[in-house]
């Protein structure tokens, strides 16, 4: 599965480089230069899939060509892959120095967080909570597929902080972030150390709809102390 959605994404990125139509025969030269051993008869239904998908558009016996919504796939598929390889390379260079900064700002997140969603418990409206569970499946398909989660993850904390209706709090939050928040690579992290089901916003949500105050603080507290515990548990150099 992710085999081929490698190949597919390699030649969403061969037709938005090309100059003209791309035919079978092209496409499989350039997959092959690109690592992938394909046949023209592969190649030829690869180009079909994504004309189905509507990512491609076939333009006379010429070959194919990238559509709007093909291009735009592509790019957000780039910009997630340069996010990833972001934080795969701040991790290969993780030293003491930010661990310490790292911990020091998920302990301020964690008290701060946990009183967030004890508010969040109280006044966080049904629109918003839906709007968490859409997260939350958005999640779910995003992990299936290999991608970054640290933006959704951003998202459903910053959803909670704005469900607090404590301006205070919420401001405090965005000032750690500001400061260096970590989160881009925390699911990084949290993957590594086998802690990446997102079993933990499961809870946490469950407890915002219960509309149980202290039962949200706790899903919270434990939720971030878990990141906590995984960030200082991994090793400062790569083994």
């Amino acid at each position: 599965m992710h085999e081929r959605s490698n190949v597919q994404t390699a030649l969403l990125s061969i037709l938005g480089s090309a100059r003209q139509p791309l035919g079978a025969g092209a496409a499989r030269e350039a997959l092959c230069r690109e690592g992938f051993e394909v046949s023209e008869a592969t190649a030829g239904r690869l180009l079909r899939a994504l004309e189905e998908q509507g990512l491609a558009r076939k333009v006379s016996v010429q070959g194919r060509l990238l559509t709007d919504q093909g291009r735009l796939l592509l790019e957000t598929t780039q910009r997630e892959q340069r996010r990833s390889q972001s934080a795969e390379a701040f991790l290969e260079v993780l030293e003491a120095t930010q661990r310490r900064e790292m911990i020091d700002l998920l302990v301020a997140r964690r008290a701060i967080e946990g009183e967030i969603a004890s508010l969040a418990a109280r006044y966080g409206t049904e629109e918003e909570l839906r709007q968490l569970r859409e997260l939350l499946t958005l999640t779910q398909v995003a992990r299936a597929e290999g991608r970054n989660l640290a933006a959704l993850d951003q998202r459903f904390h910053g959803l909670i902080a704005a469900m607090s209706r404590n301006r205070v709090l919420e401001a405090a939050l965005q000032l750690i972030r500001q400061h260096g928040d970590p989160s881009p690579i925390l699911p990084e992290i949290r993957a590594r150390s086998g802690h990446g089901s997102g079993q933990d916003h499961v809870l946490i949500l469950e407890a915002l709809e219960a509309r149980d105050p202290e039962r949200a603080r706790e899903a919270m507290t434990n939720h971030l102390g878990s990141v906590l515990a995984d960030v200082e548990a991994y090793p400062e150099k790569p083994l």
